[in-house]
């Protein structure tokens, strides 16, 4: 009898492959693959860097997928992908999973890349040329080869990730390439036969002696291709995967101290040429450490000048303390004080000690009792509970170290937000009440009021009127006070006609201090007005209109929003259409409009005459109110 593999594909259902397609996290599914999009591919591996297949499985549960109905072998496949390939590269195509297809194959983009001389054909196609390959391996990874591609004028999209990515990890020693056939001709064999650091050579093997590992693992930061340079390889004769076995075992290799091979005069210039690039490092290390060492704490001062101190002398004399410490930006004194001190950089643990006793005589004073104590509170009562007294402002500094709040009168942030924003944008009053002393469609007032209904709902009505005429121009109702209902009833004033720079005027509600209200207000050439601050005469008409509103319209006993935006429709109409005002020459509002439109202008002068005369009467009224006012709270 056989038995089933572990490793045999999942076959989903059609129910199944149709409830996939609509996952937004999938990108292609068929009865035997499934293949997730990059963005949940990235949150997969990142959790599988973590916690390995359990990771996988975590995500996986977390965003609601039955891993009995993926199948051990699917997880078992990404398991295997992250760590075979690394982080998921982002693919531009529908390929599913498991093709064996590695690049698009076109024969046009084949012919183009060939005749670029930078290509040649291989197996799967066409393949980077080795000495392409190379000469972007010299530049990489400063250079990536994306851009590399660029310059030599090719278009890195036509290549295609794929292979720019299989080089890329040829490069970084993760992948060899596919069946690579290296052969040495026999030019190199001949060039290379004899190097003091050469162990054998022949037209499939080039192996190095342990010398050169020895010699050359103290210049590990250099480049693979320079370091070749200094021992008198030439690097462009040298094919990548060699350079990149090369690098490998010199980051791997721990010195046997064989090194410094003598053989010939050759050995002795490569010496020279390592001394030489030794001290180019070294003078390269020391400006880095320059510029971390004002970002040093005391104690890795320290550190670092015990370090200098214990250091071999130089025997060319040239890296001696003097030199070091004047290229790192130590002086003397500061060196020999490091040194000698025995608390120097101890300060900060001392004070950090102290603290953790003070700060327990502070938890002390707040467990004393079951009652919540502020800073005032502490202080005064630690004397008495403990025996111990801080001042007021090292009980602040504490506090604010450990994170200790008083859960009593606390800050409100939204509170100090609202007046900020207030000092910040709040606006002039440029009415001052003269509501009547202009054109229509010049001056409009609006407002926001409650509008509660039906069983215990409430809804936010707000309206926008011509101060001259009374006229509603927009009436809007919702469920939230948000700057959404604001914009609505500007964008309803937007549509009808209004003359250039009118005035917008309120009351300074949060919606209109905000950013994005004054700016949409600017945008439509709206000059900005605001009543004093707490002052409902500032704003008379636009309240009179709600106070109408809720008077008339029996808005109450609506059980739906929509009821209610019914209602407020049909009274805007009976508002402007048919009720009449007894202030304005028993007109309706749009009644008066055409009126006053059709005045002269010297019939308008003598209207704003009267006005005139009608507002100043108000201010010497209003005048008189406030003295008596100031009277009788004994100003």
């Amino acid at each position: 009898m056989s038995r089933k593999r572990k490793s045999e594909a999942k076959h989903f259902t059609e129910e199944q492959i149709r409830k996939f397609q609509n996952d937004p996290n999938i990108r292609y599914v068929d009865d035997h693959t499934l293949r997730f999009k990059y963005e949940f591919r990235i949150r997969l591996y990142e959790a599988w860097e973590i916690e390995k297949r359990q990771g996988i499985k975590r995500v996986l549960t977390e965003n609601g997928y039955d891993l009995k109905e993926l199948g051990d072998s699917f997880i078992q496949h990404l398991y295997i992908n992250f760590k075979r390939n690394g982080r998921p590269q982002n693919t531009k195509t529908n390929q599913p999973v498991g093709s064996v297809q590695l690049f698009r194959t076109n024969p046009e983009d084949n012919e183009y890349f060939l005749s670029t001389g930078r290509f040649v054909k291989s197996r799967n196609g066409i393949r980077f040329s080795d000495d392409f390959a190379n000469e972007l391996f010299h530049k990489y990874p400063e250079q990536s080869i994306e851009e590399g591609l660029k310059a030599a004028g090719i278009d890195p999209a036509k290549v295609g990730y794929q292979r720019i990515y299989t080089l890329q990890r040829r490069f970084e020693n993760q992948r060899p390439a596919e069946k690579e056939r290296i052969s040495y001709s026999s030019e190199l064999i001949e060039k290379y036969k004899d190097h003091p650091y050469v162990k054998k050579i022949t037209a499939k093997q080039f192996v190095l002696k342990d010398a050169f590992y020895d010699d050359a693992c103290c210049l590990r930061r250099m480049r693979i291709d320079d370091i070749l340079d200094l021992f008198e390889f030439d690097h462009k004769e040298l094919p990548v995967s060699f350079k990149t076995r090369i690098r490998f075992r010199l980051n791997h290799h721990e010195r046997s101290d064989v090194g410094f091979c003598m053989e010939s005069e050759q050995a002795l210039r490569i010496n020279r040429n390592i001394m030489s690039a030794l001290e180019k490092e070294a003078e390269k290390s020391l400006k880095e450490i320059h510029d971390i060492v004002p970002q040093l704490k005391p104690l890795q001062r320290k550190k670092l000048c015990q370090m200098i101190d214990a250091m071999v002398p130089d025997p060319g004399k040239k890296f001696t303390k003097k030199y070091i410490l004047k290229t790192i930006g130590i002086s003397r004194s500061s060196f020999y004080s490091c040194l000698k001190n025995a608390e120097y950089g101890l300060y900060w643990e001392k004070k950090e000690s102290e603290d953790e006793k003070d700060v327990q005589v502070i938890r002390e004073v707040l467990e004393h009792d079951e009652y919540p104590k502020g800073t005032r509170m502490i202080y005064m009562s630690m004397k008495k509970i403990t025996g111990r007294q801080f001042g007021i402002n090292k009980i602040r500094r504490l506090k604010r170290k450990y994170g200790i709040t008083c859960p009593v009168r606390q800050a409100n942030h939204n509170r100090r937000a609202a007046r900020e924003l207030l000092e910040r944008n709040v606006c002039p009053n440029h009415l001052r009440r003269q509501f009547r002393m202009h054109r229509p469609l010049e001056i409009f007032l609006s407002d926001v009021t409650y509008l509660p209904y039906g069983d215990d709902k409430l809804a936010y009505g707000s309206a926008c009127i011509d101060a001259v005429t009374g006229r509603v121009m927009a009436l809007v109702i919702s469920d939230s006070n948000d700057l959404s209902l604001a914009d609505k009833t500007v964008e309803t004033l937007i549509s009808w006609e209004h003359s250039d720079h009118s005035v917008f005027h309120t009351d300074q509600g949060s919606l209109y201090l905000s950013d994005h209200f004054q700016k949409l207000l600017k945008d439509h050439n709206f000059r900005q007005s605001m009543s004093k601050r707490g002052n409902c005469w500032d704003n008379a008409p636009q309240e009179s209109f709600f106070g109408h509103f809720k008077d008339e319209v029996n808005y109450k006993n609506c059980t739906h929003l929509y009821e209610l935006i019914d209602l407020a429709d049909r009274y805007m109409s009976y508002y402007n259409t048919e009720r009449g005002q007894w202030t304005r020459n028993r007109m309706t509002p749009v009644r008066y409009q055409v009126y006053l439109q059709s005045m002269s202008d010297e019939e308008f002068s003598v209207y704003l005459e009267k006005e005139t005369a009608k507002y100043e009467k108000m201010r010497e009224k209003a005048a008189a109110k406030a003295i008596e006012r100031a009277k009788t709270l004994g100003v």
